[in-house]
């Protein structure tokens, strides 16, 4: 049976769900089920035993990067779609565990979330609103999860078995090199910035040119705060049409 488009939303939703029933026990494997049953209720339409045996695979213990678990419900869906041999499934999910997570804290963890926590430090140091400093760490960053999210529900499907390679990917390292590299800069950038505020001066010539040019590496001209707000949202909003089905 075909899946249709809204089936691949109600996994996404699931999957901002995941880490509810994290334990030390089956880890992610809780919200791993949950965010496979609506696929596997459509895959295993009228077969509930083939239904029930296929969420018993799933509540296994299992545990990943919680941005990057959908490619895992993607992928995993993709082989009980094709009916793979159920040892090649748990097989396929044990090296999806030990992966996943590791690239998603290089990538999310140590590099995505401390460049939009240090652009709106920065940002709140040269004289930006606290509470538009906040929205300019929440609106980018998580509209950067989300896009990752679908992003990886929608080439799990697409790749199934063959997901290892985007996994693996080059720009994936690459982007995760870069952004760690410009979270240097930014935070000599933002230590000089708030020096100067808390002492209540201006900054002097050398730091504004510090400044400038941490921003101009990071993307984030001054007046590209605006545009890179725009461009979250905009990104949220194309996320559903993007969506398989």
């Amino acid at each position: 049976m075909r899946l249709a488009r809204k089936d691949f939303a109600r996994a996404l939703a699931r999957t901002f769900a995941a880490q509810g029933t994290w334990n030390y026990g089956s880890y992610m494997a809780g919200g791993l089920a949950f965010s496979l049953l609506p696929l596997l209720e459509r895959i295993h339409a009228g077969d509930p035993v083939g239904l029930r045996q296929a969420m018993d695979r799933h509540l296994r213990p299992f545990n990943a990067h919680p941005y990057l678990m959908p490619l895992a419900v993607g992928a995993l869906a993709r082989l009980e779609f094709e009916g793979e041999d159920p040892e090649r499934i748990e097989r396929f999910r044990t090296a999806l565990s030990s992966s996943l997570g590791a690239v998603g804290d290089r990538l999310v963890w140590q590099a995505w979330r401390p460049f939009w926590l240090l652009v709106s430090v920065l940002a709140y140091s040269l004289g930006l609103g606290p509470w538009a400093a906040v929205l300019l760490f929440l609106f980018p960053y998580n509209a950067g999860h989300v896009v990752l999210r679908a992003w990886g529900l929608r080439r799990g499907w697409e790749e199934g078995l063959g997901v290892g390679r985007t996994i693996s990917a080059p720009w994936i390292r690459r982007t995760a090199r870069l952004l760690a590299g410009v979270d240097v800069v930014l935070l000599g950038a933002v230590t000089v910035a708030l020096v100067a505020k808390l002492q209540g001066g201006g900054l002097p010539l050398a730091a504004r040119a510090l400044v400038a040019a941490a921003m101009a590496a990071s993307g984030i001209a001054w007046p590209g705060v605006v545009g890179a707000v725009t461009g979250a949202l905009a990104a949220l909003a194309g996320v559903v049409a993007w969506l398989p089905g």
